[in-house]
Parts: structure tokens; C-alpha cells; sequence
């Protein structure tokens, strides 16, 4: 339970530094393939899930950010499809037209048509009677939200109840 509100008390830090403009951040230009890679590793190593991660990743995709607010997404979107994911997940990053794409997709629990609007907001959980036995509090999909604007990005989202759900990340590889 300590360690739970620990990381709530991180998470709560994060949002409000990033609310008033105050968030340490250092944008640079770097390969987002080789970070993704290294964070698609870490989170196998992590997770004891009986869940396949299987990836497709592009080599030199150069964005343009914050390396830290981009490991934080992608770590968002892969330890949420493993929370919700049956059996599989899916990343891949690739290249369209001066866009980098980040996809991630599970075979999960899928968001019903009338619940995707709301998981953009705190404190929203799809299932808490799931999230809560992970230690998860509902704010992972609210900071992606944030983190993808502040790059001037965009998050999208395809879901369908009891089939799986569906990431996709852009920005722009200028």
C-alpha cells in the first residue's frame, strides 16, 4: 500500500508541474526507435503476466523531445495493454510521411463506445476492481494525453468491448 501511494503522490507531482508550466523538460532530437526498444525490453523483464509482447520497430526514427516524457507515454500505453491484455500486445513504430507512429494494441478487455471519451480523465478506470489489484489509480491516460499535446502531437484510440484496444501516437519527426 505504501509503495501504491508512493507512486500516486509521483504521478499527482508530475500533473501538477506539468498544469503550471514548471516541469523540467530538455527537447532534443533522438532516435525514438532505440528508446522504444529499450522500454519494450524493460517492461517484458517487469511484467509476469502471461502475455506475448511482440514488436515492430522501425530503425532511425528521429522525433524531436522530451526523452523522459516520451519513455513515461510509452510506458503508460504498454503497462496499461498489459493490465487489460489477455494474451498479447502489440508495438510498433514506424514512419509516415514526416510523422513517427507509435501503435500499441492488446487482445484485452476493450473499452465500450460510450467509456473511451472518459479515460482521458483522472482518476478514470475502466475496471478499478483490475486496476486497483496492480496498484494503477487512473491517471496514466490523462498524462499521455498531456505529454502527446506538449509535443505537439496526437494520441487516438480504437477500442471494441471484449476484442482489445488500439493506441496510436503521432508526432512529427521534424
Amino acid at each position: 500500500e505504501a509503495e501504491r501511494m508512493s507512486k500516486l503522490i509521483s504521478q499527482l507531482l508530475m500533473i501538477s508541474r506539468m498544469e503550471q508550466n514548471i516541469l523540467k523538460t530538455k527537447f532534443e532530437r533522438f532516435d525514438f526507435g532505440e528508446l522504444l526498444q529499450f522500454v519494450c525490453e524493460e517492461q517484458q523483464e517487469i511484467h509476469t503476466e502471461p502475455i506475448t509482447l511482440k514488436t515492430d520497430i522501425a530503425d532511425k526514427v528521429f522525433v524531436r523531445g522530451d526523452r523522459e516524457l516520451l519513455i513515461r507515454l510509452a510506458v503508460n500505453l504498454i503497462s496499461n495493454a498489459y493490465t487489460y491484455g489477455k494474451s498479447r500486445i502489440f508495438v510498433s513504430l514506424k514512419q509516415e510521411k514526416e510523422q513517427a507512429v507509435l501503435t500499441v494494441s492488446d487482445d484485452g478487455i476493450g473499452i465500450s463506445e460510450e467509456n473511451l471519451p472518459k479515460i482521458w480523465e483522472r482518476f478514470y478506470q475502466v475496471n478499478p476492481s483490475r486496476t486497483h489489484e496492480q496498484g494503477n489509480v487512473g491517471l496514466g491516460l490523462s498524462m499521455v494525453r498531456w505529454i502527446a499535446a506538449f509535443h505537439g502531437g496526437e494520441i487516438r484510440v480504437k477500442s471494441r468491448l471484449g476484442e482489445g484496444t488500439e493506441f496510436r501516437f503521432l508526432i512529427s519527426m521534424q
